[in-house]
């Protein structure tokens, strides 16, 4: 009897250990990350940033009682990755939801954040109703205060949202950038795309500590320069300073292309571009041929007034090269009006393709570019057949001054061994948001500060989860009328079974075990 007491007491002990072990393990931040890529994963870049907070910073997020559909399903994701980001920081960061008696005072406590209200129109209640919500984050800390705006399909790119917003309450450690933009491009491109120009120098200062130049005086001397393409020739002096920059060992970040969108009376005219920063690119080696490249795989627009679907081969998907890291992990990429590049003959550089087209490519031959006959020529058979195009390319090697001495009192540099050119042949690269274009050329500029860290955080990341609720009904071809509440039921079912079934093996085990003592006894 003393010795069957003993093997019950025995067992009875080892599954109180276990369950012990179960529960203590609930308060630790422990987790599988089954996705692809590690996207749920924190990178090492934001692991150290929180780590070294200068000071606490509290994270306040706004959201409205019900969001619908994907707000709902991005804010599970906010919630998921604040508190990660809570448990990395060691305490310096802290994350709470907004408390409101009602939707009205939680919209006013927003705005001192200058948070908005979002105007929406959903289908509730078998109609369709317009409904405000408020959905954002506040952050303070180190005596500053910063605020983003959450919109649905922001999931990917969340991890680097939050910490840029961090990042701006300790400006200190942003790295510095010099950037050149030419006046009168600006003012064309403002002319078409206002609003994405105004974000990417938001990105810009977001990212950096911007130093601007005109190159009508010595730039400072910084890591890289951002040069964002020109319509017009540079005046001797602009180019003497651009070429002593790069001669002292500047990096450089171009974006440039030869061809022009003009608006007349006419309708649209697309021309060539002629500036002597291309004569200067030639004396170093670097050729930007006078076109327009085409591919098969482009960009697909409707029929003016007759329907229907039609290709614009001048609008190309490119393909990233696999071994450049700073276009990993973007899709759909896209370029307007691109242009080819090469090396000029007898040059001693080095031309490392980072975007080409595909293998199903031509090209448009100015110096005026009829848009209209290369669609023509697309739908025909056969007339898309050129190999891969380069149109954008990381040049290194050695440079020689397009100058022959110095012309003002600073000092002259001859040659340079040390310089970089990432050059994409598209001025208007950095306004393409959607396809990652202007998260590209912040890559491109992080790749040449050695930010490796923030290459990778800022790329995308692909969100499949093999163990995903969403993976499940997609694989038992399950039709659902709400989706996120389904999802959402699965998931409790899915944390409920983790904690439950490894008791019940424990159990399991045990019995099994007892039973085996109880036959040797």
């Amino acid at each position: 009897m003393n010795t069957r007491n003993q093997i019950y007491g025995t067992y009875a002990i080892k599954i109180l250990i276990a369950v012990l072990i179960l529960i203590l393990s609930g308060f630790l931040f422990l987790r599988l990350d089954a996705s692809r890529h590690r996207s749920h994963s924190l990178s090492r870049i934001t692991k150290k940033t929180l780590r070294e907070l200068e000071d606490r910073v509290v994270v306040k997020v706004f959201a409205s009682a019900e969001l619908p559909g994907e707000f709902g399903t991005l804010n599970r994701t906010l919630k998921d990755m604040l508190q990660e980001f809570q448990n990395v920081s060691r305490g310096k960061l802290k994350f709470e939801y907004a408390r409101a008696s009602d939707p009205e005072e939680l919209a006013d406590e927003a705005m001192q954040y200058n948070i908005p209200q979002i105007p929406l129109t959903i289908f509730e209640k078998d109609r369709m109703v317009s409904k405000n919500i408020v959905f954002g984050i506040g952050f303070e800390g180190m005596g500053k205060s910063a605020a983003m705006t959450l919109r649905p399909g922001m999931e990917q790119m969340l991890e680097y949202q939050l910490v840029k917003q961090i990042n701006k309450l300790q400006r200190s450690k942003l790295p510095e950038l010099t950037v050149f933009a030419d006046s009168l491009a600006l003012l064309s491109q403002y002319s078409i795309y206002p609003d994405q120009l105004a974000t990417f120098f938001l990105e810009l200062e977001e990212n950096y500590e911007v130093q601007h130049t005109n190159l009508l005086t010595a730039p400072k001397q910084s890591p890289v320069m951002l040069c964002l393409g020109v319509v017009d020739s540079l005046s001797t002096l602009q180019l003497y300073h651009l070429d002593q920059y790069i001669m002292a060992g500047g990096k450089v970040v171009m974006l440039q292309d030869r061809a022009l969108v003009s608006y007349v009376q006419q309708g649209t005219a697309v021309v060539e571009i002629y500036s002597s920063l291309f004569k200067m690119l030639e004396h170093y080696g670097i050729l930007i041929k006078p076109n327009i490249v085409l591919d098969q795989d482009c960009e697909i627009g409707m029929l003016p007034g007759q329907g229907g679907q039609i290709p614009y081969p001048f609008f190309p998907h490119l393909q990233p090269v696999a071994r450049i890291p700073y276009t990993s992990g973007f899709e759909n990429i896209v370029m307007n009006l691109a242009s080819e590049l090469a090396l000029m003959p007898g040059t001693k550089l080095n031309m490392e393709p980072v975007l080409q087209t595909s293998g199903k490519s031509n090209i448009l031959l100015g110096p005026w570019f009829n848009l209209d006959e290369a669609v023509k020529t697309a739908l025909e058979p056969g007339s898309l057949e050129m190999p891969p195009i380069p149109v954008a390319a990381e040049f290194s090697g050695p440079f020689k001054s397009y100058f022959n001495h110095a012309l003002t009192d600073s000092t002259f540099h001859a040659s340079s061994d040390s310089s970089r050119i990432i050059l994409f042949a598209d001025s208007d690269f950095n306004l393409e948001f959607g396809s990652g274009g202007a998260y590209i050329i912040l890559n491109a500029v992080d790749h040449l500060l050695g930010r490796n860290d923030m290459v990778k955080l800022r790329s995308f990341r692909s969100s499949y989860n093999r163990l995903g609720a969403d993976v499940y009904l997609n694989k038992r071809g399950r039709q659902v009328a709400d989706p996120a509440r389904e999802m959402s039921r699965l998931g409790s079912i899915f944390k409920l079974s983790a904690i439950v079934l490894p008791l019940l093996l424990l159990a399991f085990v045990g019995l099994i075990s007892m039973g085996k003592a109880r036959e040797r006894s």
